[in-house]
């Protein structure tokens, strides 16, 4: 068993490496710092321990919100008034802000949160 557990554990860590490299693939800067985020939580994570299926699950769901639900802007760092440019590649989920999805079913949003 704690062979299977050492092997998720890596396979989280290997889906997290790709997604920060699906989602900083421009930026190195926060590329490397996302990285060393990682590497950290996972070092402080080492021992297999009655938690370490819910650390590996919630790794897998860190992977999984950076590759569908992070989008990276940049501009011309010498020029304020540029427009920003989005990274919006194929993983990224897309929606509108007229509806949400609950249950797997569309659902329509009449009125804004804040009413």
């Amino acid at each position: 068993m704690a062979s299977h557990s050492a092997g998720s554990a890596l396979s989280a860590y290997r889906q997290i490496l790709r997604a920060t490299r699906i989602a900083f693939q421009n930026d190195s800067r926060v590329l490397l710092a996302a990285r060393q985020e990682a590497r950290q939580n996972f070092e402080q994570h080492r021992r297999l321990g009655i938690d370490t299926p819910m650390q590996i699950n919630h790794a897998i769901e860190v992977a999984d919100i950076l590759r569908h639900n992070i989008v990276q802007g940049s501009r011309a760092a010498e020029d304020e008034s540029a427009k920003w440019q989005l990274n919006i590649h194929d993983d990224i989920e897309r929606g509108d802000n007229d509806s949400v999805k609950v249950g797997g079913k569309s659902v329509k949003v009449d009125k804004a949160c804040s009413s």
